[in-house]
């Protein structure tokens, strides 16, 4: 596979992405539309990715790795900072139920498919490509059980646990290692950056509202106990 015909394939796994997110949004009660305004926002946010990425000026090439793991965490908290601080957005965030925000994950599965080919194409170090393309495979799956389960009232809130540990610890790993060990070789405008600067933050903050909503369930299950 070309460079280029796997830069444009990392573009379709994103554009999927955006699509199956809204689509999972406007799955919520007294929703049922796809909100397009969120849509056209990532899009934008993808466009000036592309450009950074493809005319090599969204980072300077010789950047260490501290700092470019820096900039990916940088990344996080300001997609963080936009999640929150923009209230039509922060409102469709908090709306999602747990069944929605484990659904969110299951799109990785295609991610992780396309880091598993891009190892045995050469594209990627061959460990490192099966490695991070069978957990990404595994967090979407954990994710979609995880939703199942809570839709059918079958021990979802432990799997909603596990699923959200899992994909946490693979983002943060996958993360740590391109960044401190994988940089020198990958260069930072490698077609994995597509998945790092656009889905991951998101998914990660998924997981991370997902933890909250089980916890503020589990001291509200505590005091209905107690009463």
């Amino acid at each position: 596979m070309s460079e280029i015909t796997s830069v444009w394939f990392a573009i379709g796994l994103d554009i999927a992405m955006i699509i199956y997110t809204l689509w999972v949004i406007s799955l919520g009660k007294g929703n049922g539309k796809l909100p397009v305004d969120i849509g056209i926002g990532m899009l934008v946010w993808l466009a000036v990715l592309h450009l950074g990425l493809s005319t090599k000026s969204i980072f300077s090439a010789d950047v260490s790795g501290i700092t470019f793991l820096a900039i990916v965490f940088l990344a996080v908290g300001a997609v963080g900072a936009m999640l929150f601080l923009v209230p039509q957005i922060r409102e469709q965030l908090l709306a999602l139920d747990q069944q929605q925000l484990m659904l969110m994950q299951g799109i990785r599965v295609f991610f992780g498919a396309n880091f598993l080919m891009m190892a045995s194409l050469g594209s990627l170090p061959k460990t490192f490509g099966i490695l991070d393309g069978w957990t990404h495979i595994a967090a979407g799956f954990f994710g979609l059980i995880a939703a199942f389960a809570l839709a059918r009232g079958a021990d979802g809130i432990r799997r909603a646990w596990f699923a959200n540990i899992f994909g946490v610890a693979d983002i943060l790993i996958v993360a740590s290692t391109l960044s401190l060990v994988l940089l020198p070789t990958l260069t930072p405008y490698h077609t994995m950056m597509y998945a790092v600067f656009l889905p991951a933050p998101l998914w990660l903050w998924f997981h991370i509202v997902s933890i909250w909503k089980l916890i503020e369930n589990r001291h509200v299950v505590s005091q209905e106990v107690s009463a």
